[in-house]
């Protein structure tokens, strides 16, 4: 994969969206954040359409 998901954890307001949506993908961190722990869960298509675009602050961005 040439992209990774990268949440912003500050901008994050722990909806789960992600996580209920890309179970595989996204994960609650120690602190009630939202983090990618195995951006091969999915391909970029199903993380763009059901995680980066259906998050309300729009803080999952693509890491280079």
């Amino acid at each position: 994969m040439a992209r990774k998901p990268l949440v912003k954890k500050d901008e994050c307001i722990s909806c789960g969206i992600c996580i209920g949506n890309l179970p595989a993908v996204f994960r609650f961190d120690d602190h009630g954040k939202s983090e990618c722990y195995d951006p091969e869960g999915a391909d970029e298509a199903e993380i763009q359409a059901r995680a980066i675009d259906l998050c309300p602050v729009s803080c999952i961005i693509w890491e280079e």
